[in-house]
């Protein structure tokens, strides 16, 4: 699964230390065209939010009911400082609705 399967959950699982649901969103595209990449990316959240507004997330996975989710984004690029200012306000408006959202370079070994 990619950012650009917009009809795609990359990854749903339960973080084993937290307890939370993770949904995680794989961003292998580059920052050259950086408006392009937010859209992208912007639509991929969108779907997120449908999943879990709609009740597909219980749906698909009833232990996640009660926990707190969280959307996680592996980027294989680094984005750059004006997209991270894009993403932190998204992470705040994201906390008010109870959601948290991390977003970090791939592991090692990626």
């Amino acid at each position: 699964m990619t950012i650009a399967q917009t009809d795609k959950i990359d990854a749903l699982g339960i973080d084993k230390l937290t307890g939370e649901v993770v949904l995680t969103i794989s961003d292998h595209l580059e920052w050259d065209d950086e408006k392009s990449h937010l859209a992208v990316l912007e639509n991929k959240l969108n779907a997120y939010l449908g999943f879990l507004e709609s009740g597909q997330l219980i749906e698909n996975m009833p232990e996640a009911k009660g926990r707190k989710t969280k959307i996680a984004i592996y980027q294989k690029f680094d984005p750059p400082p004006s997209a991270v200012e894009v993403l932190e306000k998204l992470r705040s408006f994201l906390e008010q609705h109870q959601i948290g959202l991390f977003y970090s370079g791939l592991p090692a070994g990626y």
